[in-house]
Formats: structure tokens, C-alpha cells, sequence
């Protein structure tokens, strides 16, 4: 896992909840130090012994400091390394002077207790404590074998001060600095998992956007072969006659005419393949660009709903609303930072004779400042007027605050269904 952090971006759906939640869960865990520090109060209280008040005072003031700034490490590293290469950052180098001021001031307050455990041994406490919680801290965004070398320091520092306190064999003393070894690789560790999730999220949500560029090279690579296998060989061959015609026109050949009458032939084939090309790729079938905007917006990281279903309309009518579709999921993907959208196909009552229309709305929010008013303006929404205007529909298209909203209206059957002349014309 690589320890340096992107700068902060914004996410979208899933990735955007598993860093808030992941984020919020570390700083609780940090707020636990306070909490377990009061295990060294508890041991205090068993053995009857009471420190200074001003020292404790102190150990009080900079168990809270040590604390805060483990937080501030936890948001540091959130976003970016702790560590500018051998570097340590400002707040690493602050995290680790608090460390020592705790542990210095704790060996000078608290009595040398050691030989009933862990647990009747404040000042072993306290260090691991504010030991394994600077550890989770720098867990974050560092390499792990710096995290492990910090808990080896805080278990050694353990050890050696039972040993120091000469209460108990020295293998009780080692014992002991195992275990404070152990709960600090503990924290340490799972602050270290948590954040792995979190790369992982991180990596999966800047590879759906990475497919979703691709597929859309794909495509137009795809445009591109099928466009250079219908045409290339005619424009080549165009170029070869185009040649010898002017050859033979230069000697004063009458066959130079021939060879011109072949290559307006080959132009107007030509003209006609790429015409059938084109017109396969622009045609819309509007339940096929429905699925499509589903699977292109969820690619992008956008939450789709679509209410009702593909309306009984002539070809013409269906192939309008489907283009609607396809320019506006194109527009949500390129113009906005939209986290929901929503298609409705909606049957309206158009006016007082019973006439009927069909109305079909895209919604999204994200809008970018005036974007939204900009593709108002913009040349595929103005295709679309051309298209729908060509069918009787009409077309809106207006920003509602955070939201843009594009409506298109096409006349619907009566209760007889679609008008029979219209489809035979279509």
C-alpha cells in the first residue's frame, strides 16, 4: 500500500459514505486514549497512592494536548503522507515531542510500581496508552515498519522501567513490554486496516472512471475502424483513377473522360456507404438508451432512477425522446458533479380538446455554477429543439438552483393508439 495520500477530491456515492464513515471512526478511536488513561487511575486508587496535584495537573494537560494532536495527525494523513520522504511534517514532529513529554512526565509523577502486572502499574500504563495511540495515529499515512518501530520503543521504554524499578525478575519486566508491544501493533494495525479499506475504495472509484473514459474510446475507436473499412479502399481508389484520368487528359487520352465518369462513381458509392454508416450509428431506440444511461450513470458514480415506461409513439417520436436521453446523460457526465439523476416519462393532458402529450424529463443536481445556462445555449441541446420541433415536441431546459432540469414534450396517441398513417409514413 502506498503511503502517499491524493490530494482531497471529491467522491462520489459509495466511496464518498466509506471515507465519512471510516474518517469519523478514527477520530472516536483516538478519543479512546483519554478513556483508557483512566486505567492508570484505577491502579492509583487500588494501591492508595495519590501523586502531586500539580503534577497531575500537568500529566492531565498534556494527556489532552497528546490527544489533540493525535487528531490533527489522523486528519492530516487523511489526505496526504505524514512524511515528506525522510521528512516527518510539522505535526508528526509536535505528535512525537507530546509522546515524550508524556512518558518523561509520567516516570516523574507517578510512583515506581511493578510485580502485580500490567494492570498495578500506572506508569506502565500511561506510556503504553500514549504510546499505542500516537502509534494508531501515525498508522495513518506512514510505513508500517516506522509504526513498528514506534511500538517497539514504547514496549523497550515499558520494560526497562520495570526492570529499573527492580520489583520483579527481568522476565516479567520483558514480558510485560511484549504485551504493551502487542496492544500498540494492535491499535496500530487497525487504524492501518481502516485505512486500507479506504485506498481500496479510493482505487475502485478512480478505476470506474477510468472505464468509463475507456469505454467511451473504445467507441469511438470502434467509429473510427468501421469508418476507415467502408471508405478507405474507395477514397484510394478515387486517388489511383483521379491520377491516371489527369495522366491520360494531359496526353489527350479520351479515356481520361472514362476514367472520370468511374471515379464520380466511386465518389457517390462512397458518399452512400459512409451515409448508411452514419445512420446506423446516429439511430436511437429509446428502452436501449434508457439502459444505457443506467449503466453509464452508475459507472459514473451517479444514483438513477427512471419512472415509467417506453411510451406506444411513432419511430419518429421514440428516436426524439431517445436522442433526449443520450444528450442529456452525456451532459450530467461531462457538465456537472451529479450524485443523483432521474428520468420520468409522463403522460400529460396538453390542453382543453383532449389532445395528450408525452412528456419525458431529465433531472440531476451538481450543477456547476452556469453550466446549467450554458448547455441551454449549447449546439446538442439546439439539435434537439431541430429534432423535436420536426415531430411536434418542443424542448425546455432550466436551472432550478443546485439542479438542471431538460424536459421534452412530444404529442401522444388518444385512447385509440398511435395514428396508423403517421407509422406508415414513418
Amino acid at each position: 500500500m502506498t503511503t502517499d495520500r491524493p490530494t482531497a477530491v471529491p467522491r462520489t456515492g459509495g466511496a464518498r459514505g466509506v471515507e465519512l464513515y471510516t474518517r469519523i471512526s478514527l477520530y472516536m478511536f483516538v478519543l479512546l486514549e483519554p478513556f483508557f488513561s483512566l486505567y492508570a487511575v484505577a491502579a492509583l486508587s487500588r494501591l492508595g497512592v495519590t501523586p502531586s496535584a500539580g503534577g497531575a495537573a500537568v500529566l492531565v494537560v498534556l494527556v489532552l494536548t497528546h490527544t489533540g494532536l493525535c487528531l490533527a495527525a489522523v486528519h492530516t494523513g487523511f489526505d496526504r503522507a505524514l512524511w515528506s520522504g525522510r521528512r516527518p511534517r510539522p505535526v508528526v514532529v509536535a505528535l512525537l515531542l507530546a509522546t515524550v513529554a508524556v512518558a518523561v512526565t509520567t516516570v516523574a509523577v507517578l510512583p515506581a510500581l511493578a510485580g502485580g502486572g500490567l494492570g498495578d502499574d500506572p506508569r506502565s500504563l500511561m506510556i503504553g496508552v500514549c504510546g499505542a495511540a500516537a502509534c494508531g495515529a501515525l498508522a495513518v499515512a506512514s510505513r508500517y515498519r516506522r509504526v513498528v518501530l514506534a511500538g517497539v520503543v514504547v514496549g523497550v521504554v515499558v520494560a526497562v522501567l520495570r526492570v529499573l524499578a527492580g520489583v520483579e525478575p527481568v522476565a516479567a519486566s520483558v514480558l510485560a513490554g511484549a504485551v504493551v508491544f502487542v496492544f500498540t501493533m494492535f491499535w496500530g494495525g487497525t487504524v492501518r486496516m481502516s485505512m486500507w479499506m479506504v485506498e481500496v475504495v479510493r482505487r475502485l472509484d478512480d478505476a470506474r472512471g477510468v472505464a468509463a473514459r475507456l469505454a467511451v474510446a473504445e467507441e469511438r475507436l470502434r467509429i473510427a475502424r468501421d469508418m476507415h473499412d467502408v471508405v478507405g479502399r474507395a477514397l484510394s481508389a478515387v486517388a489511383v483513377k483521379s491520377e491516371l484520368a489527369a495522366a491520360l487528359a494531359r496526353r489527350g487520352d479520351p479515356r481520361g473522360a472514362d476514367q472520370m465518369e468511374e471515379v464520380r462513381t466511386l465518389a457517390q458509392e462512397s458518399l452512400r456507404e459512409v451515409r448508411g454508416v452514419v445512420a446506423g450509428y446516429r439511430s436511437a431506440n429509446l428502452a436501449t438508451e434508457l439502459d444505457g444511461a443506467r449503466s453509464v450513470l452508475r459507472a459514473a458514480g451517479v444514483t438513477v432512477r427512471v419512472v415509467g415506461e417506453v411510451p406506444d409513439l411513432a419511430a419518429p417520436q421514440v428516436e426524439a425522446l431517445a436522442w433526449v436521453v443520450r444528450e442529456g446523460v452525456t451532459n450530467i457526465v461531462r457538465h456537472s458533479d451529479a450524485r443523483e439523476a432521474r428520468i420520468d416519462l409522463t403522460d400529460l393532458l396538453a390542453d382543453a380538446d383532449g389532445a395528450r402529450e408525452l412528456a419525458l424529463t431529465v433531472t440531476n443536481d451538481g450543477v456547476r455554477g452556469t453550466a446549467a445556462a450554458a448547455d441551454g445555449m449549447g449546439s446538442g441541446l439546439v439539435g434537439l429543439r431541430e429534432r423535436l420541433a420536426a415531430v411536434g415536441g418542443a424542448l425546455d431546459a432550466a436551472a432550478r438552483g443546485d439542479r438542471f432540469v431538460l424536459t421534452a414534450r412530444v404529442p401522444a396517441p388518444g385512447p385509440e393508439g398511435p395514428d396508423p398513417t403517421r407509422e406508415a409514413a414513418a
